[in-house]
């Protein structure tokens, strides 16, 4: 198991009033301990400075303590929030509870709200099974990869037999009749982020040099409580009890194989993943990773990220069925193995858009249940429309009229 990495990044916030402009900017250090089931309150250590006179010297930034395991520590900015503010962070953090505390099963919840400096949530610094949200790792190694000159996104890419993985790979169809076929960098993008496609994202990881440059890349932004797996095919075919072999390939072999494993093994097998994720995330950190790929320039590989989340079409009845009219969203969905009656890794990251422009970056994740769709689903939904009944009763004059 990796040990902490700090996240550090500038931290914008915006005012209260019209739209959500920057109105100061400072910096923040995001730890988080995955080892703790129990963490599941969120502490901080806040400082707030007095604004300096215009007759003295500019005042120093505070001290503010340091981080410490399960807390994510940011400093106050340069104003207190308002008692609005205060009122509808309260109101949002006592929905959120209610939610979470009536969900049959292990979730994890984290929103992060333009108007305040906390992250609001339950178990938002342990690590939950990510499956295809991981995708977003992949694709921003890519995109660093071409901002850095190292690779074009037209550059044509031979996707072959070799390279089926498992599960859902749309892209699969192409090479029927033939040994392979080629498609450019961001097609395959596209249909990795936006149709969750496992076999382009596969071979996405091959180009960006497989699962070493992508946690290369996480330790270079300093992401602490994000793990990148194996690979598709080996992480899913430890989380069955198998070891993979190359002829899983074939039509359904693999899910035959899985099928003679013995349920005790698998459960055996689940659990130990569940337990400790190789690909694990905390909610927390991946609403403020995206946090900041919302405020870097257009040509930056993670608002380029940003953009292609735009065009996400899975997961339709998650947290985009909790919307309100003129809200958009950019996400990432996630969803894992089944065994029986238990789900695993259900899960919706992304930016909310209000129609003012303002943004909330929220993190659904739930790493097992018993609850059908519409109960998993509900909970997404009912998150979504929680952020939007927070913005409403800060900005009620911001929403569309009917």
């Amino acid at each position: 198991m990796s040990g902490n990495r700090p996240f550090r990044f500038p931290i914008a916030r915006s005012l209260i009033g019209g739209m959500c402009l920057a109105s100061a900017i400072m910096s923040i250090t995001v730890t988080a301990n995955a080892h703790d089931p129990s963490a599941d309150k969120q502490s901080a250590a806040k400082t707030a400075p007095t604004k300096p006179k215009t007759a003295k010297p500019a005042q120093q930034k505070p001290k503010v303590a340091k981080p410490r395991a399960a807390t994510f520590t940011i400093p106050s900015l340069e104003s207190k929030p308002t008692d609005a503010v205060a009122a509808a962070d309260e109101k949002l953090r006592n929905d959120v509870d209610t939610l979470w505390n009536k969900f049959p099963g292990r979730a994890g919840i984290a929103i992060y709200t333009p108007f305040s400096d906390d992250i609001i949530g339950r178990r938002q610094t342990e690590r939950f099974p990510q499956q295809s949200v991981s995708k977003m790792w992949v694709a921003l190694t890519i995109l660093e990869q071409e901002a850095a000159g190292k690779l074009s996104l037209d550059k044509q890419i031979r996707v072959s037999r070799d390279d089926i993985v498992v599960f859902s790979q749309p892209i699969k169809r192409y090479l029927s009749g033939k040994d392979f076929f080629e498609m450019p960098v961001r097609e395959l993008l596209a249909h990795a982020i936006n149709a969750s496609d496992n076999l382009a994202n596969s071979v996405l990881l091959r180009v960006a040099g497989g699962p070493q440059a992508v946690n290369q890349m996480l330790d270079r932004r300093k992401v602490q409580s994000i793990r990148f797996g194996p690979g598709e095919v080996l992480l899913q075919s430890k989380i069955a009890g198998l070891n993979w072999q190359p002829e899983y390939r074939n039509g359904n072999a693999f899910k035959e194989q899985r099928s003679r494993i013995s349920l005790e093994k698998r459960r055996a097998a689940l659990d130990e993943y569940l337990a400790s994720p190789l690909d694990g995330a905390a909610p927390g950190t991946i609403v403020l990773a995206l946090k900041r790929f919302g405020e870097r320039g257009p040509n930056d590989p993670g608002a380029k990220l940003l953009k292609l989340m735009a065009g996400t079409y899975t997961g339709r009845s998650r947290l985009r069925s909790g919307l309100a009219p003129g809200w958009s969203l950019a996400h990432k969905t996630g969803t894992g193995q089944v065994l029986g009656s238990i789900s695993t890794a259900i899960n919706d990251v992304g930016v909310m858009k209000a129609p003012d422009g303002c943004r909330y970056q929220v993190a659904v994740m739930i790493a097992e249940t018993r609850a059908g769709k519409d109960v998993t689903n509900g909970l997404m939904q009912n998150v979504a429309r929680a952020v939007v009944r927070h913005h409403h009763q800060i900005h009620p004059k911001a929403e569309p009229t009917s």
